[in-house]
């Protein structure tokens, strides 16, 4: 064995290196790593001073799920960067970043040398930002065992890991010594799963011991219970890699206390106002280790399940650009898919040996949710997936026909624990189309259109489609045939149209065929002539109620429009009215943000039942203690009870139809 300049323990075997990799969770709770051996005194003062320790090569070659390597000790340049603006600024000066390379990577990832230039300087305020509240983390959180960084492997975790550490690095200076690294024995949680990728297991490894680091690992059915452990023990804070934007970051910020009805702890989050661009210029100029499978065209790494190569990286010659070369952040987690669409991704037992055809030949549809960036996991649970619904067409906005599609939908979406965000109703026009479906995209798991695909001059919904995504409109050859030889009312015009009207008619069929460039056309195998079409996580179905059903119906059968988590929908009678119990609602809303409180009048009522109050959330713990707020803020005699109800369930409705009494993930 031989240790390199930063703890990694290396043991060779037929001239190659072996390194650990991750063993998966079984029931859950929380396993301590391996620790790997201390740090030499070479290896320490390498850490914090400009000078690298010379090693073998061989003791430091990286596994294939890295990117980069810890040879030329790269935490070395950014723990003298933090410590060269110990004072005020809390960073330092381009000049100690060195500025070519800054510039450079800077212009590598806007694309040309003045937006390089930009986003360089208002990378510097953000670095600042960030490497101040490391610092502040660091002072608060000083005893052994206090403070643990969350580390999936994704990039945000890379960052959050690389930028805290060096922080401790600057801060501790060569006066650290050669036998305490201010880094040693650190603690790092790794959420883990049944169905992380291998490769990210690999690298994760790889860092912890080339770091020497030690490794907490909590199985993914158990993060509360990990949690409730680790708080016991007397853990206090944990550093998380979430940006604005992600899940459940609205009112978070660089410290934020863990939510209602979780064990007492501090969220820090040094990367919150970070932006996908940041995040890459911070990892290659520093020349920072990150996973390969970046360099693959993956943006976003979720589970087996649900992780594509983003499609917006697909080169004419069928390979992909890494994720650094990615313009338009809005756009970073488009290769997010529902399990049915990663199917071939999970059938492969390594990322490394790709697909045999495009990643659009399987895209199904993409997802908006974020990528675990807080370690691997929402500390609140898997996130709920969302949908937005775009109902198209004049002849709604005008009132002559009433919309039941999106109700439908609604209620479909809602028994599969998708959280309907958006629906909205808009004009014959590919503009107002075009923008409506780019509001929704990039914030919706799943986005499906109603209506405007016929033939006619204001079926515009494909195009509009198509142009929101940038893309030209093409024929697809198939369904062109199908339209025209003998499928649908096309086909019986066409045979006994004069050739005036089948030049019409085909011009229609024409029309009907187009679908905009990289969409996927399934033909299902269920007996139907028809595809069903989709432009990413856009789904394009037909306005015609029973073709809508029929068309989501047939998609949906396979599972990929089911919910991480389904929701839980309790319901409690009142005699009274709304004025009557205003503050003991209140109160109630006030017990987690994650419950939906709603009241409805009765419009006719039924005996006593006058009002109905609604909960409805994903978390059954979080759901009942709002329950049981306002059950206990009411007199008794205000609540309903029938003659066949059992104590304790009065008033109570079971749960909606569909609706599991648990929340178990799907």
């Amino acid at each position: 064995s031989s240790v390199g300049p930063l703890g990694l323990t290396v043991q060779s075997c037929d001239e190659q290196p072996r390194f650990r990799v991750l063993p998966r969770m079984a029931a859950g709770g929380v396993v301590v790593s391996t620790a790997p051996p201390p740090m030499s005194a070479a290896a320490a003062a390498a850490a914090v001073t400009s000078s690298a320790t010379s090693v073998p090569d061989e003791a430091q070659v990286p596994p294939p799920s890295a990117t980069g390597s810890f040879r030329t000790n790269p935490l070395t340049r950014l723990a003298a960067v933090v410590a060269s603006g110990a004072g005020a600024s809390g960073v330092g000066a381009p000049e100690a970043i060195g500025t070519a390379h800054l510039h450079s990577a800077a212009a590598r990832i806007a694309g040309s040398e003045e937006a390089g230039e930009a986003l360089a300087q208002e990378f510097l305020r953000v670095l600042e930002v960030s490497t101040s509240a490391c610092r502040r983390a660091a002072a608060l959180y000083a005893a052994s065992g206090e403070l643990a960084i969350s580390f999936n492997g994704g990039k945000d975790a890379c960052v959050v890991l690389y930028l805290f550490l060096a922080c401790l690095a600057s801060v501790a200076g060569p006066a650290s010594g050669a036998d305490n690294p201010p880094w040693a024995g650190r603690t790092v949680i790794f959420f883990d799963s049944d169905s992380e990728f291998p490769a990210v297991r690999e690298f994760v490894a790889w860092v912890v011991e080339s770091l020497g680091l030690r490794m907490l690992s909590v199985a993914s059915k158990n993060f509360k219970r990990g949690m409730e452990e680790l708080v016991s023990s007397g853990m206090r804070a944990v550093v998380m890699g979430q940006r604005r934007g992600d899940p459940w970051t609205n009112e978070v910020g660089l410290f934020s206390p863990s939510s209602d009805g979780w064990p007492p702890f501090m969220r820090i989050n040094p990367i919150i106002e970070w932006n996908y661009s940041h995040v890459w210029l911070f990892l290659l100029a520093f020349d920072l280790p990150y996973c390969s499978m970046y360099d693959e065209g993956y943006t976003s790494i979720g589970s087996i399940s649900d992780t594509l190569r983003n499609p917006e990286l697909l080169r004419p010659d069928g390979s992909y650009a890494p994720a650094y070369e990615l313009r338009d952040g809005a756009s970073e987690r488009v290769g997010r898919g529902s399990a049915q669409a990663s199917k071939s991704a999970s059938e492969k037992a390594a990322p490394k040996l790709g697909r045999s055809a495009s990643a659009l030949e399987h895209f199904k549809s993409t997802s908006a949710a974020d990528e675990g960036s807080s370690g691997g996991a929402d500390m609140d649970g898997p996130k709920p997936r969302t949908a937005g619904i775009a109902v198209v067409g004049n002849e709604i906005l005008h009132g002559r026909v009433r919309d039941v599609n999106a109700h439908y939908l609604c209620g479909q979406l809602h028994a599969r624990g998708v959280v309907v965000k958006y629906v909205e109703v808009v004009p014959d026009d590919v503009e107002a189309i075009s923008r409506c479906i780019g509001r929704m995209a990039p914030r919706c798991d799943f986005v499906f259109t109603s209506g405007g695909l016929g033939p006619t001059h204001d079926d515009k919904t494909v195009a509009g489609v198509a142009a929101a995504f940038d893309e030209d409109l093409v024929e697809d050859a198939r369904i062109f045939t199908v339209l025209s030889s003998g499928v649908g009312r096309a086909a019986g015009a066409l045979a006994a149209a004069s050739s005036q009207e089948r030049n019409s008619v085909e011009a229609a069929c024409h029309k009907m065929a187009g679908v905009p460039r990289g969409a996927v056309v399934e033909w299902l195998d269920d007996g139907s002539p028809w595809p069903i079409v989709s432009m990413r996580n856009v789904h394009i179905f037909a306005g015609q109620p029973a073709a809508f059903r029929a068309m989501f119906e047939r998609a949906a059968r396979d599972g990929r429009f089911e919910g991480s988590r389904r929701c839980l929908v309790r319901s409690l009678w009142l005699d009274a009215e709304e004025e009557d119990v205003l503050l003991a609602l209140r109160s109630a809303a006030e017990v987690s943000p994650q419950v939906q409180v709603g009241c409805y009048p009765a419009a006719q009522p039924v005996g006593r039942r006058r009002l109905n109050i609604v909960f409805e959330a994903f978390d059954a713990q979080a759901l009942e203690a709002a329950l049981a707020r306002l059950t206990a803020a009411l007199p008794t005699s205000t609540i309903v009870v029938d003659a066949d109800e059992e104590p304790g369930t009065a008033g109570l409705d079971p749960p909606a139809a569909g609706v599991p009494a648990t929340a178990a993930p799907v």
